[in-house]
């Protein structure tokens, strides 16, 4: 039985890890390098819904996260989260976006309490509409969480 979760989990992950790299392709190819606007914080302001699924301490986790984001890439979120280890669970924390260059790549960081989180490298759509988000953070092991941001 385990081998067979452990499978399921490596196909989710190569699926939308094949999804997320052919959608932000086909974003990048409507602009030409030189001729995509800066993207800059302050652009982001409004309401998000952002998607997650993967590994973390609670097991194989699939959340939803809504967050309202200030001029400064701040704001709290209200998650939902389902997992494999604890079940249907729930709360508020910060979404933070903590770099962001002119081409929409930049770190954000979701906080789930103490000891509880996970540091995204993000990559924002040209159209301002969408951002990938990816933990990739060495530092947090074990804990592989990716999604996907959509302006609400």
């Amino acid at each position: 039985m385990k081998r067979n979760v452990k499978a399921s989990l490596a196909l989710v992950a190569i699926v939308a890890a094949v999804a997320i790299t052919t959608s932000m392709h086909t974003v990048g190819a409507l602009y030409a390098e030189d001729d995509r606007p800066a993207i800059s914080m302050s652009q982001l302001a409004g309401s998000w819904q952002m998607t997650l699924i993967g590994n973390t301490g609670c097991g194989f986790t699939s959340m939803l996260t809504n967050v309202v984001l200030d001029a400064a890439g701040s704001g709290t979120t209200n998650t939902t989260a389902h997992s494999s280890g604890c079940g249907q669970t729930g709360g508020n924390g910060p979404f933070v976006i903590q770099t962001l260059n002119p081409n929409g790549s930049g770190t954000a960081n979701l906080s789930c309490g103490p000891g509880c989180g996970w540091e995204f490298n993000i990559q924002v759509a040209p159209n301002r509409q969408i951002f990938n988000v990816v933990d990739v953070y060495a530092a947090n092991p074990g804990n592989f969480l990716e999604g996907t941001a959509i302006r609400q």
